[in-house]
């Protein structure tokens, strides 16, 4: 009887496969970071960092690695007319086996992107490795450049944390994918660039965000300047925690507020063939510094005067911000495509091909409403 029951089992243990197609640590290169560049009309250079595993790292018992290190991450440049025929030409001089599983940051060239990123956009999506949480950036110059500044692979990290303030955006793949297929087909990638800090006495450069890029149709059509990013900045429902000042010259000093949150809403309507869209944006906001000889208090006139001040300024930087957009970058990043989409699904269906005229066209009416709550916990004068 207890054979009955025995030699199923012992069938079924040896009809078991093993991890015949597994890949030993031995054998990978993970890629950390790669930065794709534009050689000429048909040609592409892919540069790749990748961190090379130590298998005989030491071990402190507690799953840590010891004195010996977990790896290096070594710097690696090739050419090719795409991202795939690129890497193939890298597997073919090195005798690990490349893996995108781990990759944290994709840094696209300046002319690269101007001229377009469809095929290298359709590789990343297409192929099973890159994984979606994976962050998208564009760098002025070469990405290759980029990258060899750099050694530590914990420096993508630091680029990737400062993607994610509201100072910037974060574009993952994941996000990037869903953007392409949007209205407007427009979205915003952060800027990678160098910056310069002291460690111990000695210079050293490290990667940081510089600003935004502002993609359209895969295609790279311009950088925001200061004003006009903060202007997108006041245009999203998100906690900004930035100071904008403003300078009361016959007060002989200025007053910093710290806007903390904003609601944008847009009302769209189209009368006799005329697009129009009313942009309603509502500001709070607490004073974090008064320099002038205003004594500010809840519920005073000299609080409601600076309101006013602050609103007309944030009038002016939202007015800028669409000229920018409207005008020179010809795009539309706000969501005026999709607020039409939903309310007048028959008339977009028939500009949807030829949004960008139309977005240009666009009666803009901006209203602002900017209340400070919190005037700050002193009436104190500390000026001279």
């Amino acid at each position: 009887m207890r054979l009955y029951v025995l030699f199923p089992l012992l069938l079924l243990v040896a009809l078991l496969a093993g991890c015949w197609d597994k890949i030993e640590v031995n054998d990978m290169a993970m890629i950390v970071s790669a930065g794709i560049d534009k050689i000429d009309d048909d040609q592409i250079e892919l540069t790749v960092q990748v961190f090379i595993p130590n298998p005989t790292a030491t071990s402190d018992g507690a799953g840590n690695g010891g004195a010996g290190g977990e790896g290096n991450v070594y710097t690696f440049s090739t050419k090719g007319s795409s991202m795939a025929e690129a890497l193939t030409d890298l597997q073919k001089r090195l005798p690990r086996y490349f893996t995108w599983s781990h990759t944290k940051a994709y840094v696209f060239g300046e002319a690269l992107a101007r001229q377009g990123m469809h095929d290298e956009f359709d590789f990343l999506f297409r192929d099973i490795q890159p994984r979606e949480q994976a962050n998208f950036f564009i760098c002025k110059g070469t990405a290759k450049k980029l990258l060899n500044s750099q050694i530590d692979p914990n420096t993508y990290e630091t680029l990737i944390k400062l993607s994610q303030k509201p100072t910037t955006r974060s574009s993952t793949m994941h996000e990037v994918e869903a953007l392409i297929s949007g209205e407007s087909g427009a979205f915003l990638l952060p800027t990678a660039d160098l910056t310069t800090m002291l460690t111990n006495g000695a210079e050293k450069r490290i990667l940081s965000i510089s600003g935004l890029a502002v993609i359209h149709k895969k295609k790279l059509v311009g950088f925001l300047d200061n004003e006009c990013t903060t202007g997108l900045r006041l245009l999203q429902h998100a906690v900004l925690g930035r100071n904008i000042t403003l300078t009361r010259k016959e007060e002989e000093g200025s007053i910093i507020i710290r806007v903390m949150h904003s609601d944008m809403k847009l009302y769209p309507s189209i009368n006799n063939g005329k697009w129009k869209m009313r942009v309603k944006v509502k500001l709070d906001a607490d004073v974090v510094q008064n320099s002038t000889k205003l004594v500010i208090a809840n519920g005073s006139d000299n609080l409601r005067k600076i309101e006013g001040a602050f609103n007309e300024e944030i009038k002016q930087t939202l007015i800028h911000t669409m000229e920018q957009l409207q005008k020179k970058l010809k795009t539309d990043v706000v969501g005026f495509a999709r607020a039409f989409h939903k309310k007048y699904p028959h008339e977009w269906s028939r500009v949807r091909e030829d949004w960008t005229p139309v977005f240009q066209s666009i009666d803009v009416e901006l209203e602002t409403n900017t209340r400070i709550h919190r005037p700050g916990i002193t009436n104190v004068r500390v000026t001279q």
